[in-house]
């Protein structure tokens, strides 16, 4: 079996992915339930650390991600 080659890394991806991380981290959350990010979750992440993607890209980008994974977090969890 060969292996595959690895995909390139992209500085884009890869910045889009920590400001989604970073974020999440200052999420408000209700009653231990997490609420979606907003503006000024992206914003407060943006003014600290800086990147070279606009904000029109950006911000569908994020929400987008953090739809997914509120998503997959309110699914019902098996006992099995």
């Amino acid at each position: 079996m060969q292996i595959p080659e690895p995909p390139d890394y992209d500085i884009d991806i890869q910045s889009i992915i920590e400001v989604y991380y970073l974020a999440a981290r200052g999420r408000n959350y209700t009653e231990g339930t997490p609420l979606p990010l907003s503006v000024r979750n992206v914003t407060e992440v943006i003014e600290a650390h800086p990147i070279a993607i606009c904000r029109s890209l950006l911000d569908p980008i994020i929400f987008a991600i953090d739809d997914l994974v509120l998503a997959e977090q309110r699914k019902p969890k098996s006992d099995g």
